[in-house]
């Protein structure tokens, strides 16, 4: 994975008028994926499958979740801070994400040539209060 910041963080001078009207209406979806594939007391596995010129709409993060890359791609990222990030994948391409007591929010837009696959795992809860209390 690389990662190209295009604008920084708490600049929104060059987002476009549609995008800052979805972010500032604050109705974010909260799967990380299109499809879920599987779910358990555990955890949630999702398909996250983006054709070229599709987006996926605001997404808040609050959980922790690990996901691969299936397919190498080329992706747009506005996140909730006003960064806009450039992020190119490759297949096999696996990464984590920690989110404890904190979201993230930012939405995903596939420019590239390819359609971008990825699976995702969302961790309902954290590792620390997986563990069982010893006494």
């Amino acid at each position: 994975m690389n990662c190209l910041e295009l604008n920084p963080a708490h600049d929104f001078s060059t987002w476009e008028k549609t995008y800052m009207e979805e972010l500032i209406a604050l109705e974010f979806k909260e799967s990380l994926g299109n499809t879920l594939l599987f779910e358990d007391r555990a955890v949630k596995l999702w398909n996250l499958k983006l054709d070229v010129g599709e987006r996926m709409p605001f997404c808040r993060h609050n959980k922790n979740y690990s996901w691969i890359s299936e397919s190498n791609s080329l992706l747009k990222s506005r996140f909730g801070n006003g960064k806009i990030a450039l992020i190119t994948f490759r297949q096999g391409d696996t990464d984590y994400f920690a989110h404890q007591d904190k979201e993230r929010i930012n939405d995903l837009e596939n420019i590239g040539e390819t359609c971008a696959i990825f699976k995702v795992l969302e961790y309902k809860q954290s590792f620390q209060d997986a563990l069982p209390l010893l006494n």
